[in-house]
C-alpha cells in the first residue's frame, strides 16, 4: 500500500489503504481554433491545459462488518466532502509533491466481507499541475532601488509568492513590484 495524506490526515487513520493512484502524465488539452466558411483548414489559436482527473484506487478496511465498517464509510465521506473545496494530497511514492484538487464524481463502494473497494476521483481544476519544492535563490534587499533575480527550476512556469515585511517604524510609500517573465 502507498502511504498517502489528505489535508495532513493519513489515509490509514480512517482505515483507507491506497492500492494505486492513476495520475495522467499531463492534463488534457483544450484546443482553441476557428473554422472560417469557404476557407480550408482552421485558424489555430493555440491550446491550454484543462482540469486533470486522478483516480485513487483504495480499499476500506474495517474491524467488523457493521458498526466499524459504517463508521469508516462516514469518515471517508467527511474527508472527501466536495463542499470543503480543494484539498491537498501527498503520496509517499512521490515525495516533495502536493496535489491540489477536490472529490468530483461518484463514490461507489464494493463491499467484500469486512472490507470495501472504491475508486475516489479527484479533479485538479484550478491547479492541474502538482506543486513541489522549488530551488529558489533568496536575496535580502537592504537597499533600494534594486533588481532581484529569482531562480526556480520547476518544470512549469509559476508566479512567485512575494512576502513583504516592514520591520521598521516608518510607513513605506511609493513602493512598486514588477513581475516580468523572460521571453525566450
Amino acid at each position: 500500500m502507498i502511504d498517502a495524506t489528505v489535508d495532513g490526515k493519513s489515509f490509514k487513520s480512517i482505515g483507507l489503504g491506497l492500492k494505486k493512484h492513476n495520475i495522467p502524465v499531463l492534463p488534457p488539452t483544450k484546443d482553441h481554433s476557428l473554422e472560417i466558411a469557404e476557407r480550408d483548414g482552421e485558424l489555430d489559436f493555440g491550446s491550454t491545459y484543462g482540469a486533470r482527473t486522478i483516480n485513487l484506487e483504495c480499499v476500506l478496511m474495517a474491524d467488523d462488518i457493521t458498526l466499524d465498517y459504517h463508521r469508516r464509510v462516514a469518515q471517508v465521506a467527511a474527508l472527501f466532502n466536495a463542499k470543503k473545496g480543494d484539498i491537498v494530497f501527498t503520496f509517499s511514492d512521490l515525495p516533495g509533491r502536493r496535489y491540489i484538487g477536490r472529490y468530483a464524481g461518484t463514490l461507489d463502494i464494493e463491499k467484500i466481507l469486512w472490507d470495501g473497494e472504491l475508486t475516489i476521483p479527484i479533479k485538479m481544476g484550478e491547479h492541474p499541475f502538482p506543486e513541489s519544492e522549488e530551488n529558489i535563490k533568496e536575496v535580502t534587499i537592504t537597499q533600494s532601488p534594486q533588481t532581484v533575480s529569482v531562480t526556480s527550476v520547476g518544470d512549469e512556469r509559476a508566479s512567485p509568492v512575494i512576502v513583504l515585511t516592514n520591520i521598521g517604524e516608518n510607513d513605506i510609500r511609493n513602493f512598486r513590484i514588477a513581475n516580468e517573465y523572460l521571453i525566450e
